[in-house]
């Protein structure tokens, strides 16, 4: 259920603070956010079920990044064994110079307009708050029940994610301009992000999650 909130102002907070943000971005208008679903095919290997999609163009070209956090962090190292002697103040150490790591999480926080706020809008408030909540819900369905390769141009990184929490938007509003502010937990499958070039993620999805030795 919406809850009912008021902008401060004529121009709400968030269409202020995207509108400096994108100008101070005029100069990589062309760089992009990228995500691209992947299911499971009944052969066994996760398979993309289309296009990447950008995260600012698609999705009624309504929804505009605000940060991911946690997308630099480390996740534990796997395969480090030590044990403690008495007789010796020194650990027995096992490092696995192949080095894994568990999975770490990222948030996701995305603003949905219900219009292209870089444009003039005729549109009514309750037309603007139906193409909101539809953006929503279509960028959120594409999220769930799948993995999602993540790109971007300007990290030139990429990392595999799963939702798996609940979310729940932190700003709900309907009057003036109406937007959601979303923040979406993200399990990073890896616990790490790969340079852009590498193939390791892809790789892994066409051989069914599990790495090219066989093991998962």
């Amino acid at each position: 259920m919406l809850k009912n909130r008021v902008c401060s102002s004529k121009a709400c907070n968030a269409c202020l603070y995207f509108l400096t943000l994108y100008s101070k971005r005029n100069v990589m208008a062309d760089k992009k956010f990228y995500i691209q679903r992947y299911t499971k095919s009944a052969q066994g290997a996760w398979e993309s079920d289309g296009t990447p999609k950008s995260l600012e163009d698609d999705f009624g070209g309504v929804i505009r990044y605000k940060s991911m956090t946690g997308l630099n962090s480390k996740g534990k190292q796997k395969g480090v064994y030590t044990e403690s002697y008495a007789e010796t103040d020194a650990l027995r150490v096992f490092v696995d110079p192949n080095a894994t790591h568990e999975s770490t999480t990222c948030t996701l926080s995305v603003y949905v307009f219900g219009y292209n706020i870089n444009t003039a809008t005729s549109l009514s408030i309750e037309e603007q708050t139906k193409n909101m909540e539809a953006a929503w819900d279509e960028l959120y369905a594409y999220l769930e029940g799948s993995l999602v390769l993540w790109k971007d141009d300007y990290r030139q990184r990429k990392a595999l994610f799963l939702v798996q929490d609940t979310c729940e938007p932190s700003s709900d509003v309907i009057k003036n301009t109406p937007y959601l502010q979303c923040s979406v937990k993200l399990v990073n499958v890896f616990g790490r992000t790969f340079d852009g070039a590498s193939t390791t993620i892809e790789d892994w999805l066409k051989n069914g999650g599990k790495v090219s030795n066989g093991e998962a």
